[in-house]
C-alpha cells in the first residue's frame, strides 16, 4: 500500500468511527449527527436561510432541504418569513430544537473527550495541513472556511464545559 491509499483507509476510517461515535452518543436524543449540527448552528448562530445552512455542513448530496424538511415535520425547526425581506424564507430552532442542540453539545463533548485523549501529544497542524491541501479548490474548502467564523465550540474561559464538535 503506498502512502496515497493509506491516507486515503486512515481518512475513511476517521470518518467512519467518528460517524459512529457520534450516532452513539446522540442517539439517546433521537437525532443524527446531522440533525444535531444543524440544530447547533441554528442555535448559536441562527436564524439562517437554508443557502446559508447548505454553506456550513457537508451533507451527503450537497443540500440540506430533505433534512430539513423532516426537522420541520419533527417539531425541532421552523420556517419564518424573514423580517428584513418578505421573499425569504429563514429557519429557527423552535424551543425542543434549542433543547435537543444543547443536549447534542452535551453529547459531543464527550466525543471530544475522546478523541482529545487519542490524539494527546500529536501535532495536529501537520495533519490539517495535509487535509487542507487535499480540499483546496475544490467547493468543501468553501465549506470549511466558511465555518471557521461559525464554530460549534464555544471560545473562552467555559469552552471546557460546552463543547460541540465541528463533524
Amino acid at each position: 500500500m503506498d502512502e496515497l491509499e493509506r491516507l486515503g483507509l486512515l481518512t475513511k476510517a476517521v470518518a467512519r468511527e467518528s460517524d459512529r461515535r457520534l450516532s452513539e452518543l446522540l442517539r439517546p436524543l433521537g437525532v443524527t449527527p446531522s440533525q444535531a449540527e444543524v440544530l447547533q448552528l441554528l442555535a448559536l448562530h441562527g436564524p439562517m436561510s437554508l443557502g446559508e445552512l447548505g454553506g456550513l455542513v457537508l451533507f451527503e448530496g450537497g443540500h440540506p432541504s430533505r433534512l430539513v424538511d423532516r426537522m420541520v415535520v419533527a417539531g425541532m425547526v421552523v420556517r419564518e418569513v424573514s423580517a428584513d425581506d418578505r421573499r425569504r424564507l429563514q429557519l429557527s430552532c423552535t424551543e425542543e430544537g434549542r433543547r435537543l442542540a444543547d443536549a447534542a453539545t452535551a453529547a459531543k463533548g464527550q466525543f471530544r473527550i475522546w478523541l482529545r485523549e487519542q490524539l494527546h501529544g500529536v501535532p495536529l497542524a501537520p495533519a490539517m495541513d495535509a487535509l487542507a491541501a487535499i480540499i483546496s479548490g475544490t467547493s468543501l474548502q468553501g465549506t470549511v472556511s466558511a465555518r471557521s467564523t461559525r464554530s460549534l465550540v464555544r471560545t473562552g474561559d467555559d469552552a471546557e464545559h460546552h463543547v460541540g464538535t465541528e463533524q
